[in-house]
């Protein structure tokens, strides 16, 4: 069944508070995909930036770059505005609204390192191929894919796999960001990208508890990366909610558990400019 993109323009105001990363966290992200790029500026384009929780120390850490500029940007105007608040008036960076599933607001050829968080899995494969292609400057360029990983027998994997599992027998088959990721690394790749190993770029301990992951899926419009209608995703909450009950007992269950953010990165060929006008 036909999704719509979720939006996040109500999320703004908890965004951090209920999916952000832990103290410290973000400085370490930053630091390790500045990290990442040859020496030197150029320009960084961040895809889906929200609310700036990585953005804001990403700009300062490639500001430090000869020639650095950092340039975000995301659909959501109340996402933005959060992340302008935290830069302050006087921070050089670029924050636009434009929708990335079309064709980003930046030239071709003129991007030195794409960058994008937790967001690349809600944007078409095809969309985001030829739109990274498109603008990467010739010689050095890369692509950085980052998102938070939990362990496969932690409480949060177990309740998120049975929600997909609800999810898609509903009709909603749900976006999974570590397969979107793949994809779009082997579609990069046949490219001629070459794909570099994954690494960890920051790691915490938390607590998992099954109460707090069906709040934050009732707070939120849309489950699995998708819009569904209102009264399909309180179904689907509700027959989760049941299953939490009968497997573990209470809605307050709690374990301790591991996370870590990892980074896929790639580099990107050498496009000449026609080359690059095929991917238009």
């Amino acid at each position: 069944m036909p999704a719509t993109s979720v939006s996040f323009d109500t999320q703004a105001g908890d965004f951090d508070l209920r999916a952000g990363l832990p103290e410290g966290a973000a400085g370490e992200i930053a630091a390790a995909v500045a990290g990442l790029a040859p020496d030197g500026g150029g320009v960084l384009l961040d895809i889906g930036a929200g609310t700036g929780q990585i953005g804001t120390e990403l700009a300062a850490a490639w500001r430090a770059r000869p020639r650095g500029f950092y340039v975000a940007i995301d659909v959501s105007a109340p996402m933005l505005a959060a992340f302008r608040r935290k830069l302050g008036a006087e921070t050089e960076a670029a924050l636009v609204r434009a929708n990335a599933a079309t064709r980003w607001p930046v030239a071709s050829g003129s991007v030195d390192l794409v960058f994008s968080s937790r967001a690349a899995h809600l944007l078409p494969p095809d969309a985001l191929v030829r739109e990274t292609l498109r603008v990467a400057a010739p010689g050095g360029a890369l692509a950085v894919f980052g998102g938070v990983q939990s362990e496969p027998g932690s409480l949060r994997a177990e309740v998120r796999r049975e929600m997909r599992r609800l999810l898609a027998e509903a009709g909603y088959e749900p976006r999974r960001a570590g397969e979107h990721r793949r994809s779009i690394a082997d579609a990069l790749a046949a490219c001629g990208c070459e794909v570099l190993p994954v690494r960890t770029a920051a790691s915490w301990t938390t607590v998992h508890r099954a109460g707090d992951a069906l709040a934050a899926w009732r707070a939120k419009p849309g489950l699995g990366g998708r819009a569904v209608p209102p009264e399909v995703q309180e179904t689907v909450l509700r027959r989760l909610e049941e299953w939490v009950l009968l497997r573990y007992g209470s809605l307050d269950v709690e374990r301790d558990a591991t996370e870590r953010y990892e980074l896929a990165a790639i580099r990107l060929p050498n496009i000449d400019d026609q080359q690059r006008e095929g991917t238009t």
